[in-house]
């Protein structure tokens, strides 16, 4: 049976004309994107899109769907900002998405104060790599890495995170290198899976270490982060995540910066329980000491 799900699948490759720009936007990977949306024209038996010269294009069925699914979107959308106006309280639920490193090593340490400061607002954080949809209400506010487009999404930079290669002292041992140095021959990578190599810090690692041997690929900078301490190899890290007993930091300092952005539904901004939350989220980056 179709779903919304399936429908904003669709809608999302229809917007952006490529099945790969569709994931980034959706937080999935490509083969996936396509997968739904292939299963979603199966199911309704008939064609939605077909290859142009400039990438996929719709068919007269897919343009007749778009035009449908535009239509509930919205309307989902106007419904969410009817209820979200009537709510001005200090309480309720709010739930927060995140990347998975920084949510458990940044956010998650003080839930427990921020609960007993605001024992009315119910705090769900929920650390995950998927670029949910804010405006259809799957999270009430996000940090994230990527910029919005959006226009019904009010967006604020938080912070600049520094990334830096790391490696473990164990596998240092096994591979000396003079002071200053990042990487030297004979150096093993842990770097994300080639779905994610889009990232920046996919990009250094192609321009500064073609040559090296990537040994694990991974999915979430935890898992590179557990990957490093077994002394898999060498990789990049976001500082919150390096700042471990068992890493070093390799070369002469940060090799890139990522701007962090806070992101919620504009319509939201009047919501006090949305506001407190911004605040604690901001005050948790500048308690890290995070550049501005």
């Amino acid at each position: 049976m179709t779903t919304w799900d399936d429908l904003r699948v669709f809608l999302a490759v229809a917007r952006a004309g490529s099945a790969s720009a569709a994931a980034r936007a959706l937080g999935l990977s490509q083969p996936t994107v396509s997968r739904r949306v292939a299963a979603l024209a199966r199911g309704l038996g008939v064609e939605l899109l077909h290859k142009g010269p400039r990438g996929l294009a719709l068919t007269a069925a897919g343009q007749r769907l778009r035009l449908d699914a535009e239509k509930v979107d919205r309307e989902v959308l106007a419904a969410l900002r009817g209820v979200d106006r009537l709510d001005a309280r200090p309480g309720g639920a709010v739930r927060v998405t995140a990347p998975e490193g920084l949510g458990l090593a940044v956010i998650a340490p003080q839930l427990e104060a921020f609960a007993r400061e605001h024992p009315g607002i119910d705090l769900l954080l929920v650390a995950e790599t998927a670029v949910v949809n804010l405006s259809r209400r799957e999270a009430d506010l996000a940090l994230r890495f990527v910029r919005p487009r959006q226009r019904e999404l009010v967006m604020r930079r938080l912070a600049s995170v520094p990334f830096a290669p790391y490696a473990s002292a164990r596998y240092l041992r096994a591979r000396p290198r003079e002071p200053g140095a990042a990487l030297v021959t004979g150096d093993e990578l842990v770097a994300m899976h080639e779905s994610l190599e889009g990232s920046p810090e996919g990009a250094w690692l192609r321009a500064n270490a073609p040559q090296q041997r990537v040994r694990v690929r991974v999915r979430s900078t935890l898992a590179l982060q557990a990957a490093l301490l077994a002394g898999a190899g060498v990789g990049l890290l976001p500082d919150y995540l390096g700042d471990h007993p068992e890493l070093r930091p390799l070369g002469a300092g940060p090799v890139l910066h990522r701007d962090l952005f806070l992101v919620y539904p504009r319509a939201m901004r009047s919501a006090e329980r949305v506001r407190t939350v911004a605040r604690f989220l901001t005050a948790c980056l500048d308690r890290r000491g995070a550049r501005r």
